[in-house]
């Protein structure tokens, strides 16, 4: 009878161990809050948030994310703003309770200052900004004339660079003009880049100030058209840029344009703003005439690439005026009995220091 008394003792002894050392049920969470719902902040600061579980000893799998990591981005609570715009930051308990807070960013724009610029005030062109082009063969536009370097087709004359167009057998072209650019001399990547400049009238005329990207061929490189005009519509201004998705070759590229009168041989100011993360992260390229904004393009949100959005890195200048081609169309040879001239008071290029 002892014994089995024994027995019995231990077996609820070592029940009654089993007991105490049981583990407890895994507490879930039955909420989540964040200590702030709203934050502004300027573009480089930072904040941390702070999630709070409830119930307290909750055992919870804690997840943070971004709605804008263009804007912002969390790791473990810790924001960290990176451009201009909007981003909601989101904790979630166990992928089942949420909280939220939105994170305005923003962003004091530095003024613009003068990097660079022409006045062509002199006698002859400033070689050390600038290279002639010479050659016909239609520059891929089928165009008709044959750029040279002489003096009659181009020429520093009271205070503007004048391109003057003519019609004139040359090296197998029917007609003779210009056009220079900054390649290798001076090249930019974002900022306010404008030219004061006078265009040609006459069916047939193309004048273009316009950029392309250095790193690479047309037209995985980019091109921004700040300005074209063709003689054929006198009143018309087209803006354009050209990427390896969308170009000319294909018929899609982007362009817009703006119906003015007195655009032909009056001087009129044509540039851009090209802004880096100017909004939400994105990059966006402005156009303007004499000053007023007529539209912006802006950089694609998601998974933009250089085949899509090129204009994140160097681009250099472009002034010529073409003949005839895919644009300029049809050529009145009558127009040649007064001179064909573009006429360019400057260049100048700012940027954010």
């Amino acid at each position: 009878m002892k014994r089995s008394i024994s027995i019995l003792a231990i077996l609820y002894i070592t029940i009654s161990l089993i007991s105490c050392n049981a583990v407890e049920p895994e507490l879930k969470a039955q909420s989540v809050s964040l200590n702030q719902t709203v934050a502004t902040l300027m573009a480089g600061d930072s904040v941390t948030l702070v999630a709070n579980v409830l119930p307290a000893k909750a055992s919870a799998k804690i997840l943070w994310s971004t709605s804008n990591p263009k804007v912002a981005t969390v790791v473990n609570g810790k924001v960290k703003t990176l451009a201009r715009g909007s981003s909601t930051i989101t904790v979630s308990a166990d992928s089942i309770y949420t909280s939220s807070c939105v994170v305005t960013v923003t962003h004091d724009d530095l003024p613009y200052q003068l990097v660079w610029s022409d006045e062509f005030d002199g006698t002859t062109l400033d070689l050390t900004k600038w290279s002639y082009e010479v050659g016909g063969g239609g520059f891929g536009n089928q165009e008709k004339e044959y750029y040279t370097n002489r003096t009659d087709n181009i020429r520093l004359e009271n205070g503007s660079l004048v391109i003057d167009a003519k019609k004139e057998a040359y090296n197998g072209n029917s007609y003779t003009s210009a056009r220079i650019n900054s390649k290798a001399k001076a090249s930019f990547t974002y900022g306010k880049i404008e030219a004061r400049i006078s265009l040609p009238a006459g069916k047939g005329t193309w004048p273009a100030f316009w950029m392309l990207g250095t790193t690479s061929s047309w037209p995985l490189c980019g091109e921004i058209d700040i300005m074209e005009h063709i003689g054929s519509q006198p009143t018309m201004t087209s803006h354009a840029v050209h990427t390896s998705q969308k170009n000319g070759s294909k018929g899609n590229n982007w362009y817009t344009r703006k119906y003015l009168d007195g655009m032909e041989n009056n001087y009129h100011t044509y540039g851009i703003e090209w802004e880096k993360a100017y909004s939400d992260g994105d990059d966006n390229i402005s156009f303007f005439i004499d000053g007023v904004k007529t539209t912006t393009l802006w950089q694609q949100h998601v998974n933009s690439t250089a085949v899509d959005w090129p204009f994140n890195k160097n681009f250099f200048i472009i002034l010529n005026l073409a003949i005839g081609g895919t644009m300029g169309g049809t050529i009145d040879d009558a127009i040649f009995n007064n001179p064909v001239q573009m006429k360019v008071d400057y260049v100048r290029v700012y940027q954010r220091k």
